[in-house]
């Protein structure tokens, strides 16, 4: 019996992984902790094993808006479910997702047939602006809690 090798059924361009964010992220690591990691499984392998300082470079390279990250990255790391990333950190989740304004993809509505609809950060933005003066104008405070019941998809 001769053992099939597996079809590529895609694999990026030399610029496209050049460009990637990945690549970026992995040369930063690489140059600041001065590993001597030559290659993706190489990194891979490194951030399987150093979780810690995986995640903490992760949270630095996306640029994490908070007023605390907290010394402690992860406990009970050997729980999955059950462990806590950075439990002493305190952010706010909206503030960090809604920094852009520019007209870049928030969102892509993506049915079968492809992508729907596209709503910018600059329209996200607007859209919260709008509710939250709704909310403000019901009368909601700091303190206050308000929920919905939302279906997930588009309409």
């Amino acid at each position: 019996m001769t053992a099939t090798v597996p079809r590529i059924l895609w694999q990026p361009s030399e610029r496209a992984v050049e460009e990637a964010q990945l690549t970026q992220f992995a040369r930063q690591v690489v140059r600041k902790r001065r590993l001597e990691l030559n290659s993706y499984p190489d990194f891979y392998h490194w951030s399987v094993e150093r979780p810690e300082e995986f995640w903490s470079d992760t949270w630095d390279f996306c640029g994490v808006l908070a007023s605390r990250k907290g010394a402690t990255v992860l406990v009970d790391g050997d729980k999955m479910p059950g462990a806590r990333w950075f439990p002493e950190a305190r952010l706010n989740l909206a503030e960090n997702l809604m920094r852009r304004g520019d007209r870049g993809d928030a969102f892509v509505f993506w049915d079968e047939t492809g992508p729907r609809r596209r709503l910018s950060y600059a329209d996200l933005y607007s859209d919260v602006s709008r509710a939250a003066q709704a909310l403000a104008a019901l009368g909601l405070r700091a303190g206050d809690r308000a929920c919905s019941r939302a279906a997930n998809r588009e309409r």
